[in-house]
């Protein structure tokens, strides 16, 4: 029998249940029927712009119903799309558009950024009227595009990996089979649609009958709102970063007796042992999944069941191979290493990719002598005992940084490029389970660390951003000639942090502010209006800002008046509002 395309499902889903809700976002709702034919008047206007098999659409869209309308409007044409994130620096979209050279683009209004390219456009907005998409004669072959997304790469630029059907079908197949949505189930969409793991949520539930639920910016970033939400909106199923989750189980350790979800899955980053313990506590009957995989992989190739967590362990196991992956540990010269043995892990099966776009970095993909193509995936790992594979570190530079993966040698390259900067290098260092970025540079003249922060973040997007940015007289190098982090690590600290002098705090509440912004930080304000992001804050931290500022305010500071004012005469002034609403 026939496995049914990801289109024949969601015809099958829109037949059966046509007034049911298929999205829910905001506080709005749109039903099966509705995001059909939705998807059907974008797709006849797309292919009415020459859009077909073998066409690039350009998707801008926020995080919402309407990005998944521009999905299932892509895949109706036979395209496939390139997912642009508005979160995204303009400048490094552009370079995405012009190295891909997509054939259309298809935008929510005011996202269309590339007035240089000359290709029709679509607006990706709601249709009442218009004709709908007659479905092609023919659907795309496994091996054709489905997604393009882009990455973080060693050479200065993002990278471009190109996913075919097949290795997304592979990820929502097997997700399918091995976890099947139970009665009821309510599935949460909180990626980007430029994420590699993105399809899941926006297709995973969709195509199965399962509503699913869009998150809004400020539930995820705040974990008061996050919880309410999961509770609100009974959701059961999850994937979510190890921070997100950390988040999630302190919010929901104070509502006991409230709902638990029934699946969440961890991944992009390493899952601490002490999350999954404090799991077991909070959500004693939830299944709790890390997931290994990279974008070169089609997002998820071993998951680890961490029940099996067994008392003492040190790391959380990545686990066996799914969706027809296999997964091999190998020496230097490629031989497959025994059981217990580390080396780099190497991957082969459905799930690979196509390819890099332009052929960046294809050395990665690589073919053994059996003639198998595996991918190098940079990991060092070892097999336990009892089979299950175990990530141990990384054979290069690249890190994680709230589940994105960043290349230290990009930063480096985009500083290089900075005026006055004749060289830089750039590190990485955990703090209270955080990964913090520092960056180096050399400079002919004396350069401000607001100057270049500034320059980056024209260019890199908010979790690429060093949380300190220190000039150095020269940079240390190996006896290879190569940039010595390690010292360059030692240079630093010896250097200490840069202290401010210019903000003196003119009373208490500035006082407990600019207290809180250091212990965030790493260091004081350097005057009344310095930008708390321009400092080397990110959202994150903004969640923690205003989690600690309710004991100086009298209760919780709103996360979204921090982000419209991140200043510490702002900040305070917010506070002592919302004591004076609090004495009334």
């Amino acid at each position: 029998m026939t496995t049914p395309t990801l289109l024949e499902r969601f015809a099958e889903q829109v037949a059966a249940h046509p007034r049911a809700v298929a999205l829910r976002h905001t506080g709005t709702s749109v039903t099966y029927r509705e995001l059909d034919e939705w998807s059907g008047r974008l797709a006849a206007r797309l292919t009415a712009k020459g859009t077909g098999p073998g066409s690039l659409v350009a998707l801008a869209a926020q995080r919402g119903p309407a990005a998944v309308a521009g999905v299932l409007a892509v895949l109706k044409t036979g395209a496939a799309y390139l997912g642009l994130d508005p979160a995204i620096p303009v400048r490094r979209q552009r370079r995405m558009v012009e190295e891909t050279g997509p054939h259309c683009v298809l935008a929510e209004p005011g996202l269309d950024q590339f007035p240089t390219l000359d290709a029709p456009r679509v607006t990706l907005a709601p249709l009442a009227e218009g004709p709908l998409h007659q479905a092609p004669e023919q659907e795309p072959d496994e091996d054709a595009l489905f997604h393009i997304v882009y990455t973080s790469g060693t050479t200065g630029n993002p990278k471009g990996v190109r996913i075919s059907h097949r290795s997304v079908r592979g990820r929502l197949e097997w997700m399918w089979q091995d976890h099947p949505f139970p009665e009821n189930a309510v599935l949460a969409v909180q990626k980007s649609l430029a994420l590699v793991a993105s399809p899941w949520e926006l297709l995973g539930g969709l195509l199965k009958g399962v509503p699913s639920v869009v998150l809004a910016t400020d539930e995820l970033l705040d974990p008061v709102l996050f919880a309410a939400a999961v509770e609100q909106e009974r959701i059961t199923h999850l994937f979510l970063t190890p921070q997100l989750i950390a988040g999630l189980l302190q919010e929901s350790a104070e509502r006991p007796g409230g709902h638990r979800p029934v699946l969440v899955t961890s991944g992009a980053d390493t899952l601490p042992v002490d999350t999954v313990l404090r799991f077991r506590e909070v959500w004693p009957d939830t299944t709790l999944l890390n997931l290994y995989g990279m974008t070169e992989t089609a997002s998820n190739v071993a998951a680890y069941d961490t029940a099996r967590l067994p008392a003492g362990a040190e790391r959380v196991p990545v686990g066996s191979p799914v969706a027809g992956a296999s997964l091999s540990v190998r020496d230097r010269l490629g031989r497959r290493l025994p059981a217990g043995v580390t080396g780099e892990v190497w991957v082969c099966g459905p799930p690979l990719a196509l390819g890099y776009v332009g052929g960046d970095g294809e050395d990665r993909f690589i073919t053994d002598d059996a003639g198998v193509l595996h991918y190098r995936t940079g990991d060092r790992g070892r097999r336990l005992p009892d089979s299950v594979l175990e990530i141990t570190g990384r054979a290069d530079n690249q890190i994680k940084v709230r589940g994105y993966r960043v290349e230290l040698e990009e930063i480096e390259a985009t500083l290089r490029k900075a005026p006055d900067v004749t060289d830089a290098g750039a590190y990485a260092e955990n703090e209270d389970g955080e990964t913090r970025i520092v960056a180096c540079v050399t400079a002919g003249e004396e350069t401000g660390a607001a100057a270049l922060r500034a320059y980056l973040r024209d260019r890199l997007p908010d979790y690429m951003m060093p949380a300190r940015i220190q000039q150095v007289p020269q940079l240390p190098l190996s006896t290879n000639g190569k940039l010595d982090r390690t010292a360059l690590r030692a240079l630093v600290a010896g250097i200490g942090q840069e202290r401010a002098a210019g903000f003196a705090p003119s009373d208490a509440t500035e006082t407990a502010v600019a207290a809180l912004w250091q212990e965030l930080l790493g260091a004081p304000p350097a005057s009344a209006d310095q930008n708390f992001f321009d400092a080397g804050g990110h959202s994150l931290l903004a969640v923690r800002l205003a989690n600690r500022l309710a004991t100086t305010a009298g209760r919780r500071v709103p996360l979204r008046r921090i982000l419209g004012a991140p200043t510490v005469t702002a900040i305070a002034a917010l506070c002592r509002e919302i004591q004076q609403e609090e004495q009334i």
